[in-house]
């Protein structure tokens, strides 16, 4: 990478902000496990101007899905766990309709539960500090929407359980098991679960871009988010956690492929969308360029973690502005600052 390179990044990464009204940018670029760039841009707050830096602390939102999919990988590794047990098996309390829904089914949105994100009512209880089961309330009695593995549909429901899934096999909280597996031995010092209550140093605010000006964001409960996307974090440390994951310091290689592989639903109807699930991950292309990535978006954040299969590039883009583009277009923009014209031939693009 040269200088050009990172002062025309920097350049289309301040022209975006000033075009999308995102306050603040923190950037990770990743070549073969070591960090290539790792800067901030712009306002990490804008009411006392502190600017935002590579570690900057985020909401990460969904990208927290990439760490649940991890854990419980973690547990059928160890064998305390199958991708083909049922929630039934390990959760009899949950309701009858969601028992034969496996774990491998949960990791790949093709359980069929309903998402508590997508209940109307649910928004109203966003500033309110539910119990977990209050939230899975809100979706208790509804029917499934299709049987299960019979689709493929994003929810958030299947991954909040996987906490509850996680929690009742490891005898430890989610946030526990996530420090003592992972963020400790990788030195992650700035991720963690989030709480409003706590004093995070450098955390930046929230902001929406609304009736031309920038507002705070509101209060956002952590109890609707949990397992599905309660973390924070900076480009820093998600930049130590892919290379971790690339090294297969976390996952054994085997594990780690069969994370990355395609498992379609039977209708095959991501089709539709250009992209396969795999364990946890999305699996799509960009200029032919295989990739593996997730997006996150909460109130007042968004962020984008993107993987190209061949290239062993990662590009980790996190911001404090929850209406402004999908982040993931402004991370493969700056991917093809550093990506070649031609793909190499990969056994991980998706067919």
């Amino acid at each position: 990478m040269t200088n050009d390179t990172t002062a025309a990044v920097a350049e289309f990464l301040r022209t975006e902000m000033a075009r999308h009204h995102i306050p603040g940018l923190s950037l990770a670029v990743v070549r073969q496990g070591k960090p290539v760039l790792l800067q901030g841009y712009g306002w990490a707050n804008l009411e006392w101007q502190i600017p935002a830096t590579p570690t900057t602390v985020y909401e990460i939102a969904s990208i927290t899905k990439l760490f649940t999919a991890t854990a419980i990988m973690r547990l059928v590794e160890s064998g305390r766990i199958s991708l083909g047990d049922t929630l039934g098996k390990h959760l009899p309390h949950m309701p009858e309709a969601w028992h034969h829904v496996t774990v491998k089914q949960m990791l790949m949105h093709q359980s069929g539960i309903k998402s508590y994100t997508d209940v109307p009512r649910y928004w109203e209880t966003t500033r309110h500090d539910l119990s977990r089961e209050e939230i899975l309330d809100l979706v208790r009695a509804l029917p499934l929407s299709f049987a299960p593995g019979a689709r493929s549909a994003y929810e958030n429901t299947a991954y909040y359980l996987l906490g509850f899934l996680l929690e009742q096999i490891s005898g430890q909280a989610y946030a526990d098991f996530l420090r003592t597996h992972f963020f400790t031995p990788l030195g992650m010092r700035d991720t963690r679960a989030n709480d409003y209550a706590a004093v995070v140093p450098r955390r930046a605010a929230g902001y929406s871009w609304r009736d031309g000006q920038w507002v705070n964001k509101p209060y956002y409960s952590t109890s609707g988010t949990y397992a599905a996307g309660i973390l924070l974090s900076t480009v820093v440390d998600l930049a130590h956690w892919d290379a971790a994951v690339r090294r297969h310091a976390i996952l054994s290689p085997q594990t780690h492929a069969l994370m990355l592989t395609p498992h379609p639903s039977q209708a095959q109807n991501e089709r539709q969308f250009d992209y396969w699930h795999g364990l946890g991950w999305f699996l799509l292309t960009h200029n032919e360029h295989p990739f593996a990535g997730h997006n996150g978006g909460i109130q007042g954040f968004a962020g984008s973690y993107v993987h190209f299969l061949q290239r062993d590039l990662t590009i980790i883009l996190l911001h404090n502005q929850d209406n402004a583009i999908p982040p993931h277009e402004i991370a493969l923009a700056v991917a093809d600052f550093y990506l070649p014209s031609a793909p190499e031939l990969s056994s991980h693009a998706p067919s």
